[in-house]
């Protein structure tokens, strides 16, 4: 376990599009994915149905040997996203709304070595020993949508932490991207709204998603090469 401080080259460039980036992150693992790799923030109910685990089985095992896979932690979209990355020797990282010492769900204290063992890591904006706290919950939604190049909403209803996340994800100018369900179905309820009523995508397959994420990593890369590069004299002139 190690801290890593705002101003440190190791800390995540992605976080620090936030307006109120964590000044510390407490780190068990590896984050040399998030660097390397295009990030998919995979977020939804805790009550998966078996229509969704079953989607995310089918195709998320493919993403995940092209993307890292993101997600809270949580029971049900959250768990099933991490165990299909892990299931298929990828890494993952699970950023956690307690301490590392005592993660939320507590069952991850079971699976800390294979996650690192994995190339993955448990982050954390929290000193290690803090227990949950309903109002982490939205605080740790934001680093999701954060760490993100595209959000995937599984399943989710209007009213829950993935409307939250998804919310973050807009506001920093992330990709959304849903898996559509019929309409009348309560877990559709938050993806055909975002559908409707504003600019994600409809994603049907590892296709789409690889698709979307090829096409945001490149988007973030050429971000990060315009902002490195100084403004020549000329520039500087012309903006006087």
């Amino acid at each position: 376990m190690r801290q890593v401080h705002l101003l440190e080259p190791q800390y995540p460039a992605a976080l620090k599009d936030l307006v109120n980036p964590p000044a510390v992150l407490y780190v068990d693992g590896v984050l040399k994915a998030l660097e390397e790799r295009p990030v998919l923030a995979v977020v939804g109910s805790r009550d998966c149905s078996i229509m969704a685990e079953a989607w995310m089985r089918r195709h998320l095992a493919e993403v995940s040997r092209f993307a890292l896979i993101v997600s809270g932690g949580a029971a049900g979209v959250d768990d099933c996203a991490h165990r299909i990355a892990l299931a298929a020797g990828e890494p993952t990282v699970v950023v956690l709304p307690s301490g590392l010492k005592n993660p939320y769900p507590a069952h991850w204290r079971d699976a800390n070595e294979e996650v690192r063992a994995k190339g993955g890591a448990f982050v954390s904006e929290y000193e290690p020993e803090q227990m949950i706290r309903r109002s982490h919950f939205e605080k740790r939604n934001r680093l999701l949508a954060a760490f993100a190049d595209v959000v995937l909403v599984v399943e989710a209803q209007l009213k829950s932490g993935t409307a939250i996340t998804a919310r973050h994800a807009q506001e920093l100018g992330r990709a959304v991207a849903v898996v559509p369900w019929f309409p009348g179905d309560p877990r559709g309820e938050l993806g055909l709204e975002l559908l409707t009523q504003s600019a994600a995508l409809p994603v049907r397959n590892a296709a789409d998603l690889l698709s979307a994420l090829s096409r945001e990593a490149c988007a973030r890369h050429t971000r990060s090469l315009r902002s490195s590069v100084p403004n020549s004299p000329n520039q500087e002139d012309a903006s006087d």
